[in-house]
């Protein structure tokens, strides 16, 4: 066995030498495995904070990762409602079954792809998923978790993503196969997420030669390498993107039919942070709780189209163009748009965040004073 943090390849070792490590794992797991993978979450959570690029090469021991569960992509799950309000988590391999459950050809559907996990608080990505599930049971609502914890992200990234947008595009043949309309359909995915469930949606609209209603990519991760930036225009009949970092994290350009860039951050690149965060992963995890925000507690956070930040700085804007972070948007609305929001829940300013104010008081219990997330 290699020392700790050195890259083990496997894929050139004997079928059967593998599978006599896999089976004694629990005795290696007594010697050090625990040891070394310990290492490994520890050095991949430290390369998160630098960036997709110092995450991705992070030299980890794979060989030993690949003991654990969660890195298999069979291991992703799906979170369901069935007809008498209970929540259910299953299987991937369960997408044939999803017909059995709460999944009404009348509501809107709206499939989320998660590919980003945090620390349990407040403002978790997984709490709030729960949240999501739970109160809008307008919607058909299912939830696709492909980061289980970050050692199942590192190999997301690096080495699953076509296979988990099939299953996105599997996920979405079977919810057509059972009645719902694909115009009816909204994706939405954060960071690594946003470009898994565009992945998923090109796949089907291939396929089936049908789009799906909607793409709301939330702060698309900039990935490993740039081809992996699967978000465009294309992929459905409406491509909606919320920016928050656009500098390590996020992806700065625009990418959608419409572009919306809250407080300016991810489209100005002397501002790096959103209100309240003192880290630029906090600022890609903003608009995530934005869109948590709009959906779970129905709060409107109006932007309005603007060409440019330093216009929106100016009060030069279409205010009669305006629309709200969420589900909805206007028929009609493309370009960029933009608002200011503050650092604590509510983060709306209502309708005074469609102007530029260079400082506005800040309420206590902000971001930044919130547990540190992965």
């Amino acid at each position: 066995m290699k020392r700790v943090g050195a890259t083990i390849r496997i894929s050139s070792w004997p079928s059967n030498l593998l599978l006599l490590l896999c089976l004694a794992a629990p005795t290696l797991a007594a010697t050090g495995i625990d040891r070394i993978q310990e290492h490994n979450l520890q050095l991949l959570s430290e390369q998160l904070n630098r960036g997709w690029r110092a995450f991705c090469d992070a030299p980890v021991d794979e060989g030993v990762m690949c003991l654990f569960e969660g890195i298999s992509p069979s291991d992703a799950r799906l979170h369901v409602m069935t007809i008498t309000n209970q929540s259910v988590e299953l299987p991937i391999k369960s997408i044939p079954e999803l017909r059995d459950f709460d999944i009404d050809p009348l509501r809107k559907t709206l499939l989320y792809v998660n590919a980003f996990h945090s620390a349990d608080s407040i403002f978790s990505v997984q709490e709030h998923l729960t949240l999501l599930r739970t109160t809008r049971r307008d919607l058909n609502i299912i939830v696709v978790d492909f980061a289980s914890n970050v050692a199942q992200l590192y190999y997301a990234v690096r080495h699953h993503l076509s296979v988990h947008g099939y299953s996105i595009y599997k996920l979405l043949s079977a919810l057509t196969d059972a009645g719902i309309e694909a115009g009816d359909i909204t994706l939405a995915g954060h960071s690594v997420g946003a470009n898994i469930a565009a992945l998923g949606a090109d796949l089907f609209s291939k396929s089936s030669r049908r789009l799906v209603g909607q793409l709301i990519a939330i702060d698309p991760a900039t990935m490993c390498r740039t081809t992996d930036i699967l978000v465009r225009q294309s992929v459905a009949a409406r491509v909606v993107v919320v920016h928050g970092e656009g500098d390590v994290f996020g992806v700065r350009v625009p990418l959608g039919h419409v572009d919306i860039y809250p407080n300016g951050i991810g489209y100005f690149p002397r501002k790096k942070l959103q209100p309240g965060c003192e880290t630029k992963i906090c600022s890609h995890m903003y608009p995530f709780v934005l869109f948590m925000e709009a959906l779970i507690e129905g709060v409107m956070i109006p932007a309005t189209k603007c060409e440019s930040w330093a216009k929106f700085r100016q009060g030069d804007c279409s205010y009669q163009n305006t629309l709200n972070i969420g589900l909805i948007y206007p028929p009609d609305a493309k370009g960029l748009y933009f608002c200011m929001t503050q650092s604590n829940p509510p983060f709306t300013y209502m309708e005074h965040g469609l102007r530029y104010k260079a400082k506005r008081p800040e309420p206590s219990n902000s971001l930044a004073e919130q547990p540190a997330r992965d």
